[in-house]
């Protein structure tokens, strides 16, 4: 099935990329997206042509922070009735909840959710991630989301709620001071996540704007035009649990709580798509110990068994006997020259 995009998202796209001596309109073409679109915002196109898009126009007008102006110039208008839905919940975390249920008004491919920081219980990540497979390289369509996410925060709560730390899955690519203009807070470059991180206590600050009819009419305007996000909870769980593993432990009932549901009302839907959420987690952790262990400098035994969120080395070694029939070393073993080789990805 096609990964789509609302054309939403290209808000003030044509007036930034003509500012950089590029023509909007040959762009489109390029990408075979529809010219109309810019005059469209409520259609929706291909998602990987979205994010080529914006890769080759950065690339294009030599503007390797266009991600980042794009999101500074639409502010968070381009939202419609999903800013709406958010702007009059009663506490931003009730706004983010929302919103994460109702991402699929911009794309069903967005996942977005809230995850505790390990290492220090007064600290949350808004994590954002673009189920897009087919397209890995999406610097500018990342920086794109994150912008957007900080101004829809600071938007929703008047400025209340302020970013501490960005958080990019890919080296820097333009001036610190874009990032320092659009984001407002220090950045940290090839991390794990994509993700903003903040105070916890800030999710709880009251909205200013709160209005429970109006939140009411944007649900049902939603409902009504936009219909339910067809993604499967399964496939929803396993971005999740994949992006949790990278932050440390995954547990049933914080996947739950990302998806704002309650942990039983999980276990039953994937139940109903004949899944079973201890499998589903184990089929992640398989599949990122085999991307780790081909990295060109894999990390140790200890170490693996730590990203993979076990609590001690010895769960890991049973896990690769169940998988594989060996021990963790041996397969680490059997990858070296295969990764040597092949170089870094």
């Amino acid at each position: 099935m096609t990964s789509l995009v609302r054309s939403s998202n290209l808000d003030a796209y044509e007036a930034l990329t003509r500012s950089i001596g590029v023509d909007p309109v040959m762009e489109l073409m390029r990408f075979g997206l529809p010219v109309d679109t810019l005059q469209n915002p409520d259609t929706f196109i291909p998602f990987i042509g979205f994010i080529r898009l914006l890769e080759h126009t950065a690339l294009a007008g030599s503007c390797p922070d266009f991600g980042l102006r794009l999101a500074q110039r639409q502010g968070a208008g381009s939202a419609g009735p999903l800013l709406i839905l958010m702007r009059h919940a009663a506490t931003l975390e009730e706004a983010l909840l929302t919103g994460a249920r109702h991402l699929f008004v911009l794309s069903p491919n967005y996942l977005f959710s809230i995850v505790p920081v390990k290492a220090n219980g007064a600290l949350v990540d808004l994590t954002i991630d673009i189920d897009v497979p087919q397209v890995r390289l999406r610097p500018q369509t990342i920086e794109h989301s994150l912008g957007y996410m900080v101004q829809l925060v600071r938007l929703v709560t008047q400025g209340q709620a302020q970013p501490l730390l960005a958080m990019l899955p890919h080296p820097r690519m333009g001036p610190l001071q874009s990032y320092t203009d659009v984001l407002g807070c220090a950045c940290r470059f090839d991390a794990p996540v994509a993700a903003i991180r903040m105070a916890a206590k800030d999710l709880s600050l009251a909205l200013p704007d709160r209005n429970p009819l109006l939140q009411q009419m944007a649900l049902t305007y939603i409902d009504e035009n936009f219909g339910a996000p067809d993604k499967l909870v399964s496939e929803q769980v396993r971005l999740l649990a994949r992006r949790f593993l990278d932050t440390g432990d995954v547990s049933q009932r914080d996947i739950a709580n990302a998806l704002a549901v309650h942990p039983k009302t999980l276990q039953r839907r994937l139940l109903a798509e004949g899944q079973v959420f201890n499998d589903i987690v184990d089929d992640v952790r398989r599949d990122r110990f085999l991307e780790l262990i081909a990295q060109p400098a894999a990390p140790s035994v200890a170490q693996l068994a730590q990203l993979l969120g076990y609590s001690e080395q010895a769960a890991l070694t049973r896990s690769c006997r169940r998988w594989f029939g060996q021990t963790p070393t041996a397969l680490r073993r059997q990858r070296a020259p295969e990764s040597s080789s092949a170089g870094v990805r």
